[in-house]
């Protein structure tokens, strides 16, 4: 069995899908090359269902073995061992045992699924771990074990309820994105069929909610998945009417087509129930503003409307008008209220996903949940948090509009087929590019002139303007696509990289930079670094309290080592970020952390906010990169470091 630290090292090996020298592990891991190298021998005896490859120049890379009766292999381009379909991460590996327990086996043999999975008994036993915890909610749902296999067991209205709450937390964290969920239906296409529901939905003239669109496809796709294994749902209660209504014609038509697409028989209580989902039935109980609390009234309007000026208030960021994100926090704290009487938990997997890939809306479902355990009068699991932070993140991505780049193209050809080049380039990149100027040959004046971020050519071009110039095809096939969408995300970048060096590089500075810190906890450290700001009047004496609430509140910390207190809310005289270099890890949430960087804000500085959490984001991302920065070294090195 493979302990912690060695679990943790297959995982970074993973996710870095290629080399990793012994060094950037050590650092990661905080031991010595040694142990690294006895960790990677202790892998590859565990019954060789998983292995390490090394290289003396390189380093070492995860390789999954192919076995008798498991996955095939892929090869990538770059030459890297890829398993089909095989899930990488604890939370897609617990959605594939749920899969399988409810669509294609009554029991699971564990040993089997070790083999098929590529991992550990260990991993295999903390996935039981996880699933068992996410069971707890659904009353008569459970896993159990007998001997060597496993089986869920409960009441099939139950089991579906379970399986469409899992997938709503698995395309949120997407933010509503239904190609991100696609790939959990095995029988059939989900696209497809979101599409048969649109046709029938036009058809009737019948207009759908924009922010409910996602959860009525994960509803039907959860049907389909259960009536394809020939599990059937009958109508809980009798709905007087309900079949001459607009929703059950539109439900059974839906259903009508879906079962001669798919060759399947689809019975009456799902069609009413589909009707019932549609017409909102079951939100129905949410659709007062007010609920019960012990013997108080509570406004649930008025809580999204503190929560959200609270947003306002400490981050910059203005939601007030965003009637989706309104409705959709209401019926959360709604349902929030519900657990809190019932002293009921939300289970998730995605927690430390979510926190670390959207830090920032992360933190403000934090400061949400804050204020409503004041006014609720209740503790509150940070699982909530995640829930709102999904619900802002989605938020966010339809105010923060992308930056569109003036783009010329040059195109010698016919002006019939110009001009279907240019409009097809418009159309497909309507949000990223703005095609400001089209010429049939390139002159340098006139070109400059444009100011382009972009130049797109249908023949080989050369100039001296310091301009991206992207070939591509007149008819633009999917290699133009690719190289357009290649160019926009190294500009992206660009963009993100001088505007994060000519802001937060000028933040840290040398007295602020602490070396071979030896305290050892994240108290200490808070107390440490505070003291110094507060010294030289930056912040003051009460900051430090505030940031250890916040601690409180949910750890700082990441995966790789890394920890970012702060204390949004309570301002500096000027934005300053003080860091901590530590002698050792020390023990922060949930990981060992060997760096600290403290962030104070500077009141009007919500611009700031934004470009250290994108850079937070993208840096706990990618474990080498962050390897340099954790790594000891001197201020002058930190900075260049981290300006890439």
């Amino acid at each position: 069995m493979l302990n912690e630290r060695q679990e943790r090292l297959l995982e970074l090996l993973a996710e870095e899908d290629g080399w990793m020298t012994s060094r950037k592990l050590a650092q990661l891991l905080k031991v010595t090359d040694r142990t690294i190298r006895s960790d990677v021998d202790a892998v590859n005896k565990q019954q060789g269902r998983i292995g390490i490859e090394s290289n003396v120049r390189k380093g070492y890379r995860a390789v999954k073995r192919q076995e008798e009766g498991t996955a095939s292999l892929e090869v990538s381009a770059s030459g890297t061992s890829r398993t089909a379909d095989i899930p990488q991460t604890p939370g897609a590996r617990c959605i594939y045992m749920i899969q399988r327990l409810l669509f294609e086996n009554r029991e699971l043999n564990l040993t089997r699924l070790q083999s098929q999975l590529y991992v550990s008994e260990y991993s295999i036993h903390n996935d039981i771990k996880r699933i068992r915890k996410m069971l707890e909610p659904y009353t008569g749902l459970k896993l159990v074990r007998n001997l060597e296999c496993i089986s869920l067991i409960g009441d099939e209205h139950v089991k579906r309820k379970f399986y469409r709450d899992l997938l709503v937390a698995e395309v949120q964290e997407n933010f509503l994105n239904l190609n991100r969920l696609a790939h959990l239906y095995k029988n059939f296409d989900l696209i497809e069929v979101k599409d048969i529901f649109v046709r029938v939905l036009e058809e009737y003239d019948y207009s759908i909610h924009e922010s409910m669109f996602p959860m009525l496809i994960v509803h039907a796709g959860t049907s389909i998945e259960r009536i394809s294994a020939c599990h059937y749902v009958q109508m809980e209660e009798a709905y007087p009417g309900l079949e001459e209504t607009i929703e059950y014609q539109i439900a059974g038509e839906f259903f009508d087509r879906i079962a001669k697409r798919l060759h399947i028989q689809v019975k009456e209580g799902e069609v009413g129930m589909f009707a019932l989902v549609i017409m909102g039935r079951r939100a129905s109980n949410y659709a007062s503003d007010h609920i019960k609390l012990g013997e108080r009234w509570l406004n649930t309007k008025r809580l999204v409307d503190g929560s959200l000026v609270r947003i306002k208030d400490v981050f910059g960021v203005d939601y007030r008008d965003d009637e989706d994100l309104m409705a959709g926090l209401k019926m959360h704290i709604h349902g929030l209220i519900d657990r809190v009487k019932a002293k009921a938990h939300m289970q998730d997997v995605f927690v430390e996903e979510i926190k670390r890939k959207y830090p920032l809306v992360f933190d403000m479902g934090i400061y949400v949940v804050e204020l409503l355990e004041d006014r609720l009068e209740a503790s509150i699991s940070e699982v909530e948090s995640c829930y709102i932070a999904l619900h802002l993140g989605a938020a966010s991505e339809r105010i923060n509009s992308v930056r569109k780049y003036r783009t010329i193209m040059i195109i010698p050809h016919n002006q019939t087929f110009s001009d279907m080049c240019v409009k097809k380039i418009s159309e497909m990149f309507r949000e990223r590019v703005d095609v400001v100027g089209t010429f049939r040959y390139f002159e340098e004046e006139t070109v400059s002139s444009l100011d382009p971020d972009l130049i797109l050519t249908t023949f080989p071009l050369e100039h001296k303007l310091d301009v991206p110039t992207v070939p591509i095809n007149l008819f633009v096939d999917s290699e133009s696509e690719s190289n357009i969408l290649q160019a926009v995300n190294k500009l992206d970048k660009k963009q993100f990289q001088l505007e994060f060096t000519s802001h937060i590089g000028s933040l840290i500075r040398k007295e602020h930079f602490h070396e071979n810190v030896t305290l050892g906890t994240p108290e200490e450290i808070i107390r440490l670094l505070c003291h110094g700001l507060e010294k030289e009047g930056i912040v003051e004496p009460g900051f430090k309290d505030i940031v250890l609430k916040r601690e409180q509140m949910s750890p700082t910390s990441f995966v790789n080592a890394f920890a970012i207190p702060h204390a949004f809310g309570a301002f500096a005289s000027h934005s300053t970020i003080a860091v901590a270099q530590l002698k050792s890890p020390v023990r922060w949430g949930n990981f060992d952390v060997g760096l600290v960087m403290l962030f104070a804000i500077n009141e009007g500085d919500e611009r700031m906010i934004k470009i250290f959490f994108d850079w937070v984001s993208n840096v706990v991302n990618r474990p080498e990169e962050l390897a340099k920065i954790v790594s000891s070294c001197t201020y002058e090195e930190f900075i260049d470091r981290i300006m890439g």
